[in-house]
């Protein structure tokens, strides 16, 4: 697998799409207009996925699926996907992986070396042996395991740790237990990194590496959704949650909870009412279950769907345009709409 693989699959929609958004995207920059364009075209799952491409490497991609005729170039910056693409796409490998960037960017990695590091020190300890190596020489991190094992001192610690580490393997397959497991450090374990267990299974790195965020992704939403059956490791998990400082988005997704309006936020913030807009709709993004279309007044909910008529390819409006028809719409009202227009598609 190359990286033009991954590129061309996030055109998988048809659509005619910005290319240089798209770059954005994947290296996780969370502005509004990014977050949206992922959640319109269905790839925020690939959010963050690739945070040190260089916009070389992104470029002569794209010029080279122009080439190969697997995207047709409209200008400068707008593509679509060929018949030829969307062949090659439907055969792609990313369609095995359930990877969910938006969702657990801010916290997997950590939580994955973390659990190494625990899983590390329960299987010396299990053998009575303190005399090993660290694989992980940070103060800080090494504070957070003493205060997880202080934590937990029951006697069968060890039995009911790696009871649950088998039982979360059984929800993935042979493959993802494989790169998941391969990782581990012991007694008598010498965990391998992705290039290696790359090597040692004949895959190229990058497919190695887009398996394992799959895999560790599925582990986290099966902690999550069974956190009864995993008191232990999904601690480590709600550890490393408490530990996050609440960013911006999270304070002002705390107010809007509370009912505070944007204007109200704005002034209790001393922030622009654009950017509480901005942490608005990405709350929207992170929330499940949120009816979108409650915070669009009838009034504009009836001149959109007038708008709609004369303009179906609701997912490239802009608000520039539509505000001159009704110049009191709200932008996340106009973004709600727009998101509401695509969960309607796919019902």
């Amino acid at each position: 697998m190359f990286i033009e693989d991954v590129i061309l699959y996030c055109f998988k929609s048809g659509d005619v799409m910005r290319y240089s958004t798209l770059y954005h995207l994947l290296k996780g920059k969370k502005t509004t207009s990014v977050l949206s364009y992922g959640k319109l075209y269905a790839i925020l799952d690939y959010f963050y996925l690739f945070p040190k491409l260089s916009k070389t490497l992104f470029d002569s991609s794209i010029h080279f699926l122009v080439e190969s005729g697997d995207l047709h170039q409209l200008d400068d910056q707008f593509v679509k996907l060929t018949d030829k693409g969307k062949a090659r796409s439907q055969n792609s490998a990313l369609n095995q992986f359930s990877i969910k960037g938006f969702d657990y960017y801010k916290f997997d990695d950590l939580f994955w070396q973390r659990l190494l590091f625990i899983s590390q020190v329960i299987s010396y300890k299990s053998y009575q042996n303190a005399d090993y190596l660290p694989i992980d020489n940070d103060p800080i991190h090494q504070l957070k395991i003493k205060q997880w094992l202080r934590q937990h001192t029951s006697d069968t610690l060890v039995i009911d740790f790696f009871n649950e580490w088998k039982q979360l393997m059984g929800s993935l397959t042979q493959e993802e237990q494989d790169v998941l497991v391969s990782q581990l450090v012991g007694h008598d374990v010498v965990g391998y990194t992705l290039s290696q267990f790359a090597k040692q299974t004949n895959h190229d790195v990058l497919y190695v590496y887009l398996l394992y965020k799959s895999s560790l992704h599925k582990m986290i939403e099966q902690l999550l959704l069974g956190v009864n059956d995993f008191p232990l490791i999904f601690s480590i998990l709600a550890s490393i949650e408490e530990e996050r400082e609440n960013d911006t988005v999270d304070v002002t997704s705390s107010l809007i909870e509370k009912g505070y309006s944007i204007d109200q936020i704005s002034h209790m913030r001393r922030l622009k009412e654009s950017t509480i807009t901005d942490h608005f709709i990405e709350m929207s993004l992170s929330k499940k279950g949120m009816d979108l279309i409650d915070y669009v007044t009838i009034d504009h909910q009836t001149k959109l769907k007038a708008y709609l008529a004369d303009n179906p390819v609701y997912k490239s409006w802009k608000f520039s345009d539509v505000i001159k028809i009704m110049p009191s719409l709200t932008f996340y009202e106009f973004k709600f709409y727009q998101f509401y227009l695509l969960e309607e598609g796919d019902n």
